[in-house]
């Protein structure tokens, strides 16, 4: 008989902001604060915003601009209230000072992000949970978030479920000052589910921490009616929307089409006719099922089948502009290529366009992420007639890619470049290589032409690694950098000192 597995999901509450307010002595439940690169535009994304700032109804992961006009909207409300003058003159980022004294002004604090330092304090942060779980029954999922299958522990310690969860979120905050939500589940949506859906909303307990627990019987009973879709795990705005067009509004409509029967207006088929084999998982959670255990997620090994790297610019860029940056994102593709000790036959480019320019152009729009008006994004591949590593091939035939698909007459946005079919180079040395002959030339000219090829590629390989090794010694991905790196528009020096796009 199978044992009925426990896990638990714990999600750092606000993690970045938190850290920053504990670095500045400040209580992130009471201190209104915003991580954000105040040096790009008020339409940059804020990295993280303060529970204490929520509170006054700040989204978790809003621009810039929307924390201004929503802080602004509420002082000139309170300004009704009480005093225009006195609001605008005498403000406070605390949020118990700004309840207890309505004609104070609510301000914040914005602080620039530092990823390495986020990442140190997660490392931290695993550290305490190692006290209390072995490493192999620990899933890191993000910076900031982990699974657990408790199973084992339970009876070890002789505690509940939310007692073990209460006492590492006490360690957790007792020594980093940060505070935590957790999840609990017979699986591990469940335990997801519970956690960002139920336990961040519910009120905290005597002690300030919320956990939620969940099986399959309470996850229909209180979620199937749950809106929005956009909620639950892995259901992005895209599925939502298309589940929304086949009149599936909730996981209780999803789980109830899947029981239809071939005659009936709703049943599996639909599904599956929309989301092809990723029907299988969307019902199994509509039921509030899945099979993965977090045993499986250690054991998985995915094979590599590409890679790919995508650039948000800071503004729009023209043609010309866009062709620098593109360069230097494929630099940085070889060397990712190079560090993994493999090549590519087939590439790919993506250009999104600035939603600026889609009343002026003659091109086909389409629906972005926000709902708003945009041109169709250029998007183009190829195959290459052999498996390379090397910059200037690549480079060359990326450049061929962006003048073949991208509009001269449109601003672009986010440029994205794929390296799909990943072979490792030592196979692909030792295997034979069959192509047609060609009549109109000497067999002997050619096999001179490709083994000069062939050292090209091993001289631009051995160049690669050596600046891959300059980088690790020196711990400075600009050690060594190309004079178009140097021109106004490109963005690679800016951006190899960034983790994830901001600030390391």
């Amino acid at each position: 008989m199978t044992t009925k597995r426990t896990y638990m999901a714990i999600d750092l509450k606000s993690f970045y902001a938190s850290v920053e307010c504990v670095a500045y002595h400040l209580d992130p439940l009471n201190a209104n604060l915003v991580v954000a690169d105040t040096s790009r535009t008020d339409k940059t994304i804020c990295l993280a915003v303060s529970p204490a700032l929520k509170q006054f109804g700040v989204p978790g992961r809003p621009r810039l601009f929307q924390v201004k006009q929503r802080l602004a909207d509420l002082n000139r409300e309170r300004g009704r209230q009480t005093s225009y003058a006195q609001v605008k003159r005498h403000q406070s980022i605390y949020r118990d000072q700004l309840l207890a004294h309505p004609n104070l002004g609510i301000d914040y604090q914005v602080v620039p992000p530092r990823m390495a330092y986020y990442m140190q304090k997660s490392a931290e942060i695993y550290t305490i949970y190692l006290r209390f779980i072995k490493p192999e029954h620990i899933h890191v999922y993000s910076i900031d978030e982990v699974f657990m299958d408790v199973t084992d522990y339970l009876a070890t310690y002789h505690v509940t479920p939310h007692a073990l969860a209460k006492t590492m979120i006490h360690e957790i905050q007792a020594e980093t000052g940060i505070t935590a939500t957790a999840g609990i589940g017979t699986n591990l949506y469940l335990a997801k589910v519970a956690m960002d859906i139920v336990a961040k909303k519910i009120p905290a307990d005597a002690d300030g921490v919320r956990i939620a627990q969940m099986d399959e019987a309470l996850y229909r009973r209180y979620l199937w009616a749950h809106q929005p879709l956009t909620d639950f795990w892995r259901v992005g705005h895209g599925y939502a929307k298309r589940l929304a067009a086949l009149g599936l509004n909730t996981m209780g409509d999803i789980a109830r089409c899947s029981l239809g029967s071939l005659s009936d207006q709703y049943n599996e088929t639909l599904l599956y006719r929309e989301f092809g084999k990723n029907a299988e998982l969307l019902i199994d959670h509509a039921w509030g099922d899945e099979s993965a255990t977090l045993a499986d997620i250690k054991n998985y090994h995915a094979s590599e089948h590409g890679i790919y790297a995508s650039q948000v610019l800071m503004r729009p860029y023209d043609y010309t502009a866009g062709q620098a940056v593109l360069r230097g994102m494929v630099n940085n593709l070889v060397f990712d290529l190079v560090k993994r000790h493999v090549v590519t036959d087939q590439i790919g480019l993506r250009v999104d366009y600035d939603a600026s320019t889609a009343q002026t152009s003659q091109t086909t729009l389409t629906e972005d992420y926000y709902g708003r008006q945009v041109p169709k994004p250029a998007h183009v591949t190829t195959r290459l007639t052999i498996a390379t590593a090397a910059q200037p091939e690549l480079s060359a035939v990326y450049q061929q890619l962006y003048q073949q698909a991208v509009n001269r007459k449109l601003m672009i946005r986010r440029v994205t470049v794929m390296a799909n079919h990943l072979v490792d180079e030592q196979q692909v040395a030792e295997q034979p290589r069959y192509e047609q002959t060609n009549l109109f030339e000497n067999p002997a000219v050619a096999r001179n032409r490709e083994q000069q090829d062939q050292r090209r590629r091993e001289r631009d390989r051995q160049l690669q690694q050596t600046i891959l090794n300059l980088q690790a010694s020196s711990g400075n991905k600009n050690v060594v950098i190309r004079l178009a790196d140097l021109k106004a528009d490109a963005t690679t020096i800016e951006r190899n000192e960034q983790i994830g796009g901001h600030r390391a």
